[in-house]
């Protein structure tokens, strides 16, 4: 088990969000509010860290009335930074359609991404479908996410979701046709997101961790939750790593030094979490289960 949560110590929470932080099949967050409350009253920043657009991620973060902190998007391939977060961006580039908020790029375009994808097709033979191939209420029908939902999940700037339904083997083959292409290909639950290679959510966990050290000038501490393989770069890139379950109540298969798995499904292992670091803090008011 990694050190105590101990609130004189700086906290960062890096959370993945389809099938952790929101339940499963209505995309919803309610469940986990609460524990988001109580992490905001102690002055812990949870940031978003996943493989949802620039353009889903604004939309949650206003709902859950999040604001000044940092979020990773597509699956590390870029870092958005808040003016209002007191974090040294330096000369990072406005973020498109994120007023007071900078941008850096860890992967590539997703115009870029693509045209390495259709070489991937070519050699292969495989339509690979990907969100650019469907229309909003398409993704939806299949997504279970309703239109407006859709069409944000559609946005991708730095790279491509494929929906196949290929399995495990296939893909598996397809793993050296991608590295040709300098891709990467990883599966985050339902689909499977394509990124330029050298890009996870790890590195750009230890980017976001390096500019609070920084701001704070002193180390901080570092948890992530996650819930698929997907999540494996996260959960090796912190101090304390967690693994909540699945929806058919299992864990995935991940090796992740000293990684701790909750028996609760998604946002309520999410709870089940905070429960544990409050206590661990000696907090009396604990989230309710």
């Amino acid at each position: 088990m990694g050190p105590l949560f101990d609130l004189a110590t700086p906290w960062l929470v890096f959370t993945d969000l389809d099938g952790t932080l929101l339940e499963w099949e209505t995309y919803s967050a309610a469940i986990a509010r609460p524990a988001l409350a109580r992490l905001r009253e102690l002055g812990v920043p949870v940031i978003f860290c996943s493989s949802k657009t620039a353009a889903e991620q604004r939309a949650l973060r206003q709902s859950l009335r999040i604001r000044s902190i940092p979020s990773i998007v597509e699956n590390g391939a870029a870092i958005i930074v808040p003016d209002a977060a007191g974090l040294n961006s330096g000369d990072w580039p406005p973020a498109p359609g994120e007023p007071g908020r900078k941008v850096k790029v860890l992967g590539m375009g997703v115009e870029e991404v693509v045209r390495r994808l259709e070489g991937v097709r070519a050699r292969t033979g495989l339509a690979l479908r990907g969100y650019r191939d469907m229309t909003d209420a398409e993704l939806a029908d299949l997504s279970g996410l309703d239109l407006a939902a859709a069409g944000r999940a559609r946005q991708r700037e730095y790279s491509e979701t494929l929906v196949d339904q290929l399995d495990d083997a296939q893909w598996q083959q397809l793993e050296p046709e991608f590295r040709a292409e300098g891709l990467e290909c990883r599966h985050g639950g339902r689909f499977r997101t394509v990124t330029g290679a050298g890009t996870d959510k790890g590195q750009a966990v230890r980017a976001i961790t390096a500019m609070y050290q920084s701001a704070y000038d002193r180390e901080v501490s570092t948890l992530a939750v996650g819930d698929s393989a997907n999540d494996r770069p996260l959960l090796t890139a912190v101090d304390r790593a967690f693994l909540v379950a699945r929806e058919d109540g299992s864990w995935a298969e991940l090796e992740v030094p000293n990684l701790e798995t909750v028996s609760g499904r998604g946002p309520y292992g999410w709870i089940e979490i905070t429960n544990r670091l409050l206590r661990e803090a000696n907090c009396a008011e604990l989230v309710p289960a």
